[in-house]
């Protein structure tokens, strides 16, 4: 594992130079992301394009499930990084609850390398070691990765002190250097899908000035699990033996404006018989015409409103396929393209498909943030009613609805919010949306359920 003193210390820029430089020894590289995060994983795979990245989160998942995505991952690859969330002991704690790097860390027995800026830093760098391998020593840490270092006697300097006195390597470091700085907007960090980075100036730079050798001989030695799917995650198996059932096909929304999905979801559902055909609301005419479902992921569609509302094709073949009542399924940005249309910043309206009413306006500030648990209202082709669904929510719109649209979107709530009572999202008998993300393969049951919903309509 990266992972970081506190968000923003580098451990991306350090888990993709590693990365970067793994795969460029032709090594079989599977790179993870601990929590929610679906930016990252976008970098991760720019360093390592023959491996999808997953997502690690013990919020979304319970631990069986997680574990086994990791040894799904790691069985198919000679090296496994995860790059932490936030700083190493950082995320909701609680009562049987940490999602923090350092639980992942124990949970999966592997070895923490930790990323320290240390600019403008001499002797009080220490401070950080210590603190880091004191707090929990339980933690096994492997080595240390410096970065924003000013020249090589900067680092020679840090890591001769810290290597005197802390049974620590320092591994190496990363120089301040324009080209290794990922840019950032209101989200995080700006998508890979977005913009060109010189993967190989990461790979190059991290060669240099990282000890990989010595990274790898640290950090070696986990060994490999073969297990089948938990018990916790094979709901949907009952033993019988194997049948043939008809494929299910989703039309998946894919493009610069809607890429927010979790890779082992979609592999999960691929193994219950699922098939994905991915369109381009920015770029196609319309949907594709074979799919059961539609699945609309979260992304930046505030980013590309105007694109997507000048697509009148693509909008128009969306509001045929709803007006046939097909299923559809909208996290985020999806639910935000199902909505009249959207508002940026400085009051532009663009129309969007108009299938629920109200439209989204653009803030300056963060509207929510953080894992949720919430409970649908009422049974959907997803989920049943009562049924508790931990979730992740991050957005900076907000969701305005006159008197008209308020009322009428008041009997057509989805869910409700564990603790607050506070009742949002959509659902109608078909379309199912809100701002909520959650992992799909943390609920077995949905896959049972969305095939028991085609099977009824196709009847």
């Amino acid at each position: 594992m990266i992972a970081g003193t506190h968000s923003g210390c580098g451990k991306t820029t350090a888990a993709v130079a590693v990365l970067s430089a793994l795969a460029r020894r032709g090594l079989v590289v599977q790179a993870f992301k601990a929590g929610p995060d679906y930016i990252d994983p976008t970098y991760h795979n720019l360093a390592c394009p023959n491996q999808r990245s997953r997502n690690l989160d013990l919020w979304l998942c319970d631990a069986p499930t997680v574990k086994r995505y990791f040894r799904r991952g790691q069985n198919h690859s000679e090296v496994s990084v995860v790059e932490g969330v936030m700083g190493l002991f950082d995320g909701k704690m609680g009562k049987n609850v940490d999602t923090s790097s350092r639980a992942l860390s124990k949970m999966l027995e592997i070895p923490v390398i930790l990323v320290i800026d240390a600019g403008g830093m001499a002797q009080s760098v220490g401070a950080y070691v210590h603190g880091f391998l004191n707090f929990d020593p339980a933690v096994r840490m492997a080595g240390i990765i410096l970065n924003r270092i000013s020249g090589q006697g900067h680092f020679t300097f840090l890591k001769d002190w810290i290597e005197s006195h802390f049974s620590v390597p320092v591994l190496g470091y990363l120089p301040k250097d324009a080209r290794l700085e990922i840019p950032e907007r209101h989200l995080g960090l700006v998508p890979s899908l977005e913009q060109s980075i010189d993967i190989q100036h990461f790979a190059k730079t991290a060669e240099q000035f990282i000890n990989i050798n010595l990274l790898l001989e640290k950090t070696s030695g986990i060994s490999r699990d073969d297990s089948p799917r938990s018990e916790t995650s094979s709901e949907t198996r009952d033993g019988s033996p194997e049948r043939t059932v008809p494929i299910i096909r989703i039309a998946m929304a894919y493009d610069a404006a809607f890429h927010f999905y979790y890779e082992d979801a979609l592999e999960d559902m691929r193994e219950e018989g699922f098939e994905f055909t991915q369109f381009s609301p920015l770029k196609d005419k319309e949907v594709p015409q074979d799919a059961d479902l539609l699945y609309l992921g979260g992304g930046f569609p505030e980013v590309f409103a105007r694109e997507l509302s000048r697509n009148h094709s693509m909008l128009q073949s969306l509001r045929s396929w709803i007006a046939h009542r097909k299923p559809v399924f909208g996290e985020c940005g999806g639910l935000i393209y199902l909505t009249e249309g959207f508002r940026d910043k400085d009051g532009t309206m663009f129309p969007f498909i108009g299938a629920i009413a109200g439209k989204i306006r653009m803030t300056e500030k963060l509207q929510n943030f953080g894992y949720k648990e919430v409970k649908p209202l009422r049974d959907t082709f997803l989920f049943q009613a009562g049924e508790p669904v931990r979730v992740h929510e991050f957005h900076y719109s907000s969701w305005e609805q006159d008197e008209e649209a308020a009322a009428r979107l008041a009997s057509k709530c989805a869910f409700e919010t564990a603790g607050s009572g506070t009742q949002t999202g959509y659902w109608d008998g078909q379309i199912l949306a809100s701002y909520y993300h959650c992992h799909l393969g943390a609920y077995p049951k949905t896959f049972q359920r969305l095939r028991s919903s085609y099977e009824i309509q196709a009847h």
